[in-house]
C-alpha cells in the first residue's frame, strides 16, 4: 500500500476528524503559518539537534535522491534498514512504514542484541496528553516493523533548575512506558477510523468548538470559523467552553440571539448589556478616581520580550523572558511629551546596555504607566535579581507600576471591545486615528521574531529596515497608551 498517512496526518485525526481530512485532502484551504507560528516549529528543530548531543553514537538518517540530500520518504525508509543491519546502535530520525503510515523516530537506541528504546524530544516543559499519543503510534509501527520496543521516553524542556551557561541539565528523560502502552491497542482501531474519513469525497459536517484551538491551534480554523458573526458569543469575556458548545449546538452564535435571562456573572451580563444596547458602560467617577492616582512626570512604558526555549544568557532558565527593548513616552506637568526607547541590535546579552539606558531614562519621580502590568513588573524584579546592582532604582520603578489596563476591566465596556481589555482592542475604539494595522510589526510574538532575524542580519539596509519596524511597533504601543489617557481625561473632566 502507498505511503499515505504520517504522524502529523494522525495527530491531527486525534484533535478533529475535519482537521484530519482537511490535512490530507484539502491543505491548501489551511491558513499559512505566520512568523511567530514560523519560529515555534523553528525552535523545536534546534532543541531536536541540542537532544541529539545526549547521544554522540547517533546517526542522522538522511534520504539520497536527485544528487541532493532530501528527507523523502523514500529514501528515509530504503536507509533505515541498511543502518540497522550495519550494526548501528543509535538512530536519528529513523524511517518506518506500516499499512500504509509514515514514521520518523527522533532516536531509536539500542538497549540489547534483541531490544531498541524510543525517545522523542519536544520542546514543552512537560509531558502532555497527546505526548502519549505520539509514542504509542510509532512504537505500534515498530512493532509491527519487526523491533521489539522496550521502554518508550520522552525529552522535554527542563525550566526547573537548568540556568545558562550550566546547560547539561537542559532536557528532562521521562519514562512513560506505562502509559502509551494503555494506548498501544487503541491505535488500529484509530488509524481505521481515520482511513474511513478519507473514503468520503467531502470533510466530516463537524462543528466548531474547543478542539479548534486544543491542544494546538487547528489550522483550518479561519477556513471553518468564516460564518461566525464579529459579535459573537466568542466574544463573552470567560465564558465556559460547556456553555458556548450547548449554545453551539442550539444554533446560537450572535449575542443578538441570546437567549434571555440566560445565567451569566456580572461581568459578563454587563458585556451583553453593552452590545444588545449597544451603548457602554462607563463608571466615569471610578475612572476619575482612578487617574488622580497618577503623579506627573507620567512615564508610558513598555517593554518588548524574548523568551527561547534554549537560553544564551547568563542566569537565564529555558523560556524565560528578557527584554532586548522598550519604549517610554514622558508627560510632563504642562502637557509637554518626550519620547525615549532602547532597542538592542546586536547578539550579545541586552539586559546590562538596556538597564543602563532604562535607569537614567525613567526619572526617580512620577507614575510610570503600563499595560497589563504582571508582565512589566515580573520582568523588572527579575533584572533587580540578576543585577543588584541596579536593585534600588529597578524595584522602585516597579513599585511604581499603574495597570492602564484596569480601567478597562473594571470601569469602562464598550461593546467596540469585543469583550476583550486587549490594547489592540481598546485604541480603535477611543484613537480610531491610530492603528497597529499600517506597520510591518503588529505583535509582541511577531517583534520577538523579527528581533531574532535582526541581530543575525548582515545587510545594513536590511537590518536597519528590521531595527525600524521594531522601533516603530514598540513605539505606538506607548504612543497608544499616551493617546488612551489623553481621552480618558478629557471624558471625566466633560
Amino acid at each position: 500500500m502507498a505511503v499515505s498517512l504520517t504522524k502529523s496526518n494522525f495527530m491531527s485525526g486525534l484533535q478533529c476528524h475535519k482537521q484530519f481530512w482537511l490535512t490530507v485532502k484539502e491543505p491548501h484551504r489551511a491558513t499559512p503559518l505566520n512568523l511567530a507560528q514560523q519560529r515555534i516549529i523553528d525552535q523545536g528543530e534546534v532543541v531536536g539537534q541540542y537532544a541529539r548531543r545526549q547521544f554522540p553514537t547517533g546517526h542522522l538518517i538522511e534520504g539520497y535522491g536527485s544528487g541532493a540530500i532530501q528527507a523523502t520518504q523514500e529514501a528515509t525508509l530504503a536507509v533505515t534498514p541498511k543502518a540497522i543491519a550495519a550494526g548501528t546502535t543509535c538512530l536519528f530520525e529513523a524511517a518506518f512504514n506500516f499499512d500504509g503510515v509514515f514514521i520518523r523516530c527522533d532516536i531509536l537506541q539500542q538497549t540489547s542484541a534483541t531490544t531498541w528504546e524510543l525517545v522523542e524530544v519536544k520542546s514543552s516543559s512537560k509531558v502532555k496528553d497527546e505526548h502519549y499519543w505520539d509514542l504509542a503510534l510509532q512504537q505500534y509501527i515498530l512493532t509491527q516493523s519487526g523491533l521489539s520496543i522496550s521502554a518508550t521516553r520522552l525529552m522535554h524542556i527542563n525550566t526547573e533548575d537548568c540556568f545558562f551557561p550550566h546547560m547539561d541539565n537542559l532536557f528532562t528523560l521521562v519514562d512513560i512506558s506505562a502509559e502509551v502502552n494503555s494506548r498501544l491497542l487503541e491505535i488500529p482501531t484509530k488509524l481505521d477510523q481515520f482511513k474511513s474519513v478519507l473514503t468520503h469525497d467531502s470533510e466530516p459536517p463537524l462543528a466548531i468548538g474547543k478542539h479548534c484551538d486544543q491542544p494546538n491551534p487547528c489550522p483550518f480554523k479561519e477556513d471553518c470559523w468564516q460564518h461566525i458573526p464579529e459579535v459573537s458569543i466568542f466574544t463573552i469575556p470567560r465564558l465556559d467552553w460547556k456553555k458556548k458548545d450547548a449554545l453551539i449546538a442550539q444554533g446560537i452564535l450572535a449575542i443578538a440571539d441570546f437567549p434571555p435571562g440566560y445565567r451569566l456573572s456580572e461581568n459578563q451580563q454587563t458585556y451583553v448589556d453593552a452590545v444588545l444596547s449597544n451603548q457602554p458602560a462607563i463608571d466615569q467617577n471610578a475612572i476619575a478616581r482612578s487617574l488622580t492616582q497618577l503623579e506627573y512626570p507620567i512615564h508610558f512604558f513598555d517593554f518588548e520580550a524574548q523568551n527561547p526555549a534554549i537560553p544564551r544568557f547568563n542566569g537565564l532558565k529555558p523560556y524565560e523572558q528578557f527584554p532586548f527593548q522598550y519604549s517610554c513616552h514622558i508627560l510632563g506637568a504642562d502637557g509637554s511629551i518626550e519620547h525615549r526607547e532602547y532597542l538592542h541590535i546586536n547578539q550579545s546579552d541586552p539586559r546590562p546596555a538596556l538597564i543602563a539606558a532604562l535607569t537614567t531614562d525613567i526619572s526617580p519621580t512620577g507614575s510610570v504607566v503600563v499595560y497589563h502590568k504582571s508582565f512589566e513588573a515580573s520582568l523588572l524584579r527579575k533584572l533587580a535579581k540578576d543585577f543588584p546592582q541596579y536593585a534600588p532604582q529597578l524595584e522602585a520603578i516597579a513599585n511604581r507600576l499603574w495597570d492602564l489596563e484596569d480601567i478597562f476591566k473594571y470601569h469602562y465596556k464598550h461593546p467596540g471591545f469585543r469583550g476583550s481589555t486587549s490594547i489592540k482592542n481598546v485604541l480603535p475604539v477611543l484613537v480610531p486615528n491610530l492603528s497597529y494595522k499600517t506597520l510591518n510589526v503588529q505583535r509582541g510574538d511577531q517583534a520577538q521574531t523579527i528581533w531574532e532575524e535582526m541581530i543575525a542580519c548582515t545587510d545594513p539596509i536590511e537590518k536597519q529596515r528590521l531595527v525600524d519596524d521594531l522601533r516603530a511597533y514598540c513605539q505606538l504601543d506607548t504612543l497608544a497608551m499616551v493617546e488612551i489617557h489623553r481621552s480618558l481625561v478629557n471624558f471625566v473632566e466633560a
